[in-house]
C-alpha cells in the first residue's frame, strides 16, 4: 500500500480520474504517509474541489469494501469484483479493450486455478500477453495510389506530397524516340543524347524537344495519379507534405512533386503557418505540458450493482486493527491456503518433510505482507506446525481426504431481500447422504482443552456456520456443521 506512483495511477485512471491539481492536494503536501492514509483523512480530502471530492469519496468506499473481503475469495474473482464496482467496463472504448480485459482475467484464472498466483508471477504472466488484433481494422487501410484506383472512402490521407515522384531524375538516357503519326504513315523520330559542352546553346536540339515533350507527360501523368487520389473521398481529404525554408525564409516545395503542383492552392496556408510560428519564438517547455485527462463523466456503482449493493458479512468495529492481529489474520489466510492446496491433492503427498520444505515460500509471502523478518520467520513457523497437526490428526484427515464433488474454499454469492451478500465455505462435502459443512479456524488453542470447552469456543461461529447452511436449504439432504481447530487438529460438531 506504500507505492505512490500506483496510488496516484489508480486516481488518475478513468474510473476516478482526478485532476491534477486534486492529486497534488491530496498527496502533493506530504511524503510520508501512504496515500491510502491521506484518502480516510477527512481534513486532506477537503482540500480537493467538489468533483474531486466525490470522485475519491466514491473509490475509498469500492476499496474499502474490498479491503473488508481480501482474502475470502481468489484473486482474480477480487480483482474482478473491484474493477466491476468501479465501471471498469464503461472505461472500455474499443472492442479490442474488451478482449484484452478477458485476456488479463483468463491469466489471473489461469494463475488462481494453478494455485502459482503471486504478485511476481502474475506480473511475468502479464508481460508475456499481446494485444489482441483490431477486429475492425478493415476500417483502416494502407494502400497505393495506383492500387486505390475504382475504390471510395469516407476520409483519404496523402501523405509524403513533397517528396519526389520520379520526374525530376537527373538520370539522361542515352537516346530519346517518339513515334509521330501522320496521315499516311507512322514515322519514328529518335535523337541521341548531346553532351552538354558540345551542345549549340543557342539552338534547341531534337533531344531537347522530346525531353521536354516526355517532361509533360510526366507533369501530366502526375497530375491525373493526383486527380485519382484526391476523388477516392468522400468526406475528408487530407493533404501531408514538407515545404522547403529557404535563408531567406521563402517557402517553396521540391520540384516535380505533388506539393508542387498543389503549390497554388495550399501556398498561402503554408505561409500563414510560418507567420505563426515566427511569432512564438519561445520553445515549449515540457514542464508545461498537461496530459490530457479521460474520465467518465461521472464515476458510480453500476446500476445493476448499486441496487444489489454487497454488505459486510460480519460488522467490524471502525477501529484500526492491531498490528498483532494483521499478523494472526495472516497467518490464517496462509494456512488456509495451504489447506486448500492439501484438499485438492492426495494426502499422500503431503508429509511433515514436504510441509518442512514450504517454509521459505511462507517467509517470503508473510514478508511481502509488511510483516519483519524476524516475524515473518516465527509465523512461518506457526503455518507449519498447524498443518503438521491436522495432518497428524485422525479428524484432519478424515476432513481432507478426496471425495467427488467436493468443495474447497467455495464462493457462493446469494441476493436475498435486496442484498447481497458473499460467502467462502473452508470445506464441504456429502459422506453418507449427509452434507457436511467445515469452518477452518487457526486459533491457537492450548492442547488440553476438554472437549466441553471446545465446544463453547465453537458455538461462537454457531451464526456463521448457519448462514452456510441455508446456502444448501432447498438441497433435500441432512446438514451437518462443524469447526474445525488447525492448531489441535479436532473437529467440533455444532
Amino acid at each position: 500500500r506504500a507505492d505512490r506512483v500506483h496510488w496516484l495511477a489508480i486516481l488518475r485512471a478513468p474510473w476516478c480520474g482526478l485532476t491534477l491539481h486534486d492529486l497534488y492536494a491530496l498527496a502533493g503536501h506530504d511524503n510520508l504517509q501512504t496515500i491510502w492514509s491521506l484518502m480516510q483523512d477527512s481534513e486532506v480530502v477537503g482540500r480537493l474541489s467538489t468533483d474531486g471530492q466525490a470522485r475519491l469519496l466514491h473509490l475509498r468506499e469500492v476499496l474499502l469494501e474490498a479491503y473488508a473481503n481480501q482474502g475470502r475469495m481468489n484473486v482474480s474473482r477480487w480483482i474482478r469484483g473491484v474493477w466491476l464496482m468501479l465501471n471498469g467496463p464503461d472505461c472500455l472504448w474499443e472492442q479490442a479493450d474488451v478482449v484484452d480485459v478477458q485476456a488479463f482475467f483468463a491469466c489471473l484464472d489461469n494463475l488462481d486455478r494453478s494455485n502459482q498466483f503471486s504478485p511476481e508471477r502474475m506480473q511475468s504472466e502479464i508481460t508475456k500477453l499481446f494485444a489482441a488484433p483490431d477486429s475492425h481494422g478493415e476500417h483502416l487501410q494502407m494502400m497505393t495510389i495506383h492500387k486505390s484506383k475504382g475504390l471510395e472512402f469516407d476520409t483519404v490521407i496523402l501523405l509524403g506530397l513533397g517528396a519526389s515522384t520520379g520526374g525530376n531524375n537527373s538520370d539522361q538516357p542515352l537516346v530519346l524516340w517518339e513515334e509521330v503519326k501522320t496521315p499516311h504513315s507512322h514515322e519514328l523520330l529518335a535523337a541521341p543524347y548531346i553532351p552538354k559542352g558540345a551542345r549549340d546553346k543557342e539552338s534547341v536540339s531534337p533531344y531537347d524537344y522530346l525531353a521536354s515533350r516526355e517532361k509533360a507527360r510526366d507533369a501530366n501523368e502526375s497530375a491525373r495519379v493526383l486527380y485519382v487520389a484526391a476523388t477516392r473521398v468522400e468526406r475528408k481529404l487530407h493533404l501531408v507534405g514538407i515545404a522547403n525554408q529557404t535563408a531567406k525564409g521563402e517557402i517553396s516545395p521540391t520540384k516535380n512533386t505533388y506539393l508542387d503542383l498543389l503549390w497554388p492552392t495550399v501556398a498561402p496556408i503554408f505561409e500563414a503557418d510560418l507567420q505563426l510560428e515566427s511569432g512564438h519564438q519561445e520553445q515549449e517547455d515540457i514542464t508545461s505540458f498537461t496530459p490530457q485527462l479521460v474520465r467518465l463523466v461521472q464515476p458510480a456503482v453500476p446500476s445493476i450493482l448499486k441496487t444489489n449493493k454487497a454488505t459486510a458479512l460480519y460488522s467490524k468495529p471502525n477501529t484500526k486493527p492491531s498490528y498483532q492481529s494483521n499478523l494472526e489474520a495472516d497467518i490464517g489466510t496462509l494456512a488456509h491456503r495451504y489447506m486448500e492446496i492439501i484438499a485438492q491433492h492426495a494426502l499422500s503427498h503431503w508429509t511433515v518433510a514436504h510441509i518442512e520444505t514450504l517454509k521459505p515460500a511462507m517467509q517470503h509471502w508473510l514478508r511481502q505482507q509488511g510483516h519483519t523478518e524476524q516475524l515473518a520467520n516465527d509465523a512461518a513457523a506457526t503455518v507449519q506446525r498447524i498443518l503438521i497437526q491436522t495432518l497428524n490428526s485422525a479428524d484432519g484427515q478424515w476432513v481432507l481426504k478426496t471425495r467427488a464433488d467436493a468443495g474447497v474454499e467455495l464462493g457462493i454469492t446469494r441476493c436475498h431481500h435486496d442484498v447481497v451478500k458473499s460467502y467462502v465455505i473452508d470445506r464441504t462435502f456429502i459422506e453418507d447422504g449427509i452434507r457436511w459443512i467445515i469452518d477452518y479456524k487457526s486459533v491457537s488453542l492450548e492442547s488440553n482443552l476438554a472437549d466441553s470447552e471446545l465446544k463453547i469456543i465453537a458455538e461462537q461461529y454457531h451464526t456463521q456456520l448457519e448462514d452456510y447452511a441455508t446456502l444448501f436449504a432447498d438441497q433435500a439432504t441432512p446438514i451437518q456443521k462443524a469447526i474445525l481447530f488447525l492448531s489441535l487438529g479436532k473437529l467440533v460438531i455444532l
